[in-house]
């Protein structure tokens, strides 16, 4: 695994995005990614203003797509590729939103990446 690092050297569109994060489902063609408050003072709080312990986190239409398409083997070109087919002019290739929208699930843990072959 790669650390969060991406080295200046390498092409971004090579690496091969990994999902770390389990706790998901797929509703209605939508992707939640599912959090459980198990944590002592988390139980406490939601107990205290009447809040489920479990929450999810919708992602839109092509957020959604990305996360489907992530699989440990497509390279974030191919995601691209893969959604720009499914989407057509909707998406057009989009790669700035699709990188920072990896970039983003990276920060907060729930992907990583993997060096793909370079070329």
């Amino acid at each position: 695994m790669l650390n969060k690092k991406i080295l200046k050297k390498d092409n971004y569109l090579l690496y091969i995005p990994v999902k770390k994060y389990r706790h998901w489902e797929l509703r209605n063609d939508a992707v939640f990614l599912v959090f459980e408050h198990n944590k002592p003072a988390e139980r406490f709080l939601h107990w205290l203003v009447k809040k489920p312990t479990v929450s999810d986190l919708e992602l839109d239409g092509v957020g959604s797509k990305v996360w489907l398409n992530i699989d440990g083997q497509n390279t974030v070109y191919q995601i691209g590729q893969n959604i720009s087919r499914e989407l057509g002019q909707a998406f057009d290739p989009d790669y700035q939103r699709l990188t920072r929208f990896l970039n983003y699930l990276n920060k907060k843990g729930w992907i990583s990446f993997t060096r793909g072959p370079q070329s």
